[in-house]
């Protein structure tokens, strides 16, 4: 019995891992369906029909039964991958106080964000748009203390970027993923594609932590630009297309480097 039983849990856990790694996959993708909205943003000037964030690549997908399943998919992906990350925190008693910390945090990030695709689907269409962005910041700025937590988010949105950004010139991030069997150039190449994309991604998205500081200090949400608004506007310029240009290259390295990780991360470590 208790050898079906082990039996049952292996099968489990394989499970829970493979949803996980799905769930790593759907990142990538949407990474690739973001850097194709954002090449449309630089090539339209900023005049382009579709958002450049979430909103926009949710909407591509999810227009069809086959798309909407998909998304219902990431959603579950995203939601285990995280719940490992968080019982990879706890479990692992090797790891420093702070990989922990950081894996516990990315893991409810995950389990948060698995919320998003599945709201999408369900009907609330406008989730992840700038619009969307403004109405929550705007309903935030007047609670109790509003201003004060609007400004904190952006706070921490930009230590987060800060935090990946070291990450990736510490080449730190080697130590998820299991690549000790793998030839020497794969590694290296690895670790550039990962110091590379998550440098860039971090780059990209600190502008939105800064817009959300500057909605706080002037009790204004329509501050609060996201992605999309903050690349629309760089694409107005005469040097926007190739600052764009530019964006997408990095974000396209990232999305390698998601997929290299849906294959060798380390789901059960805190790292």
């Amino acid at each position: 019995m208790s050898g079906t039983t082990a039996d049952v849990n292996d099968r489990g856990e394989r499970l829970a891992r493979g949803v996980a790694r799905l769930g790593l996959g759907a990142r990538t993708a949407f990474y690739l369906l973001l850097v194709g909205l954002v090449i449309e943003v630089a090539v339209e000037h900023g005049r382009s029909g579709r958002q450049a964030n979430a909103h926009g690549a949710l909407a591509l997908v999810a227009n069809n039964p086959v798309g909407a399943a998909a998304v219902v998919a990431t959603a579950g992906g995203f939601f285990v991958f995280g719940a490992l990350r968080v019982v990879g925190a706890a479990r692992d008693g090797q790891a420093e106080w702070w990989q922990r910390l950081t894996t516990g945090l990315q893991g409810l990030f995950y389990v948060a964000l698995a919320w998003v695709p599945l709201e999408f689907v369900l009907g609330r269409r406008q989730v992840g748009s700038e619009q969307s962005q403004h109405d929550e910041t705007a309903t935030v700025l007047h609670w109790p203390l509003g201003r004060e937590i609007v400004a904190g988010a952006g706070v921490v949105l930009v230590c987060v970027c800060a935090w990946q950004i070291r990450t990736a010139l510490t080449r730190s991030f080697d130590d998820g993923l299991q690549l000790s069997g793998q030839p020497p150039w794969v590694r290296r190449l690895v670790s550039i594609v990962g110091a590379v994309g998550i440098a860039a991604r971090a780059l990209v998205f600190v502008p939105i932590g800064v817009f959300l500081v500057l909605a706080a200090v002037q009790s204004d949400p329509r501050r609060a630009d996201g992605l999309d608004a903050a690349l629309a506007r760089v694409a107005r310029h005469a040097w926007g297309p190739a600052v764009l240009g530019v964006v997408a290259l990095g974000l396209l390295v990232f999305a390698c480097y998601s997929g290299v990780e849906a294959r060798f991360r380390d789901l059960e470590a805190a790292s």
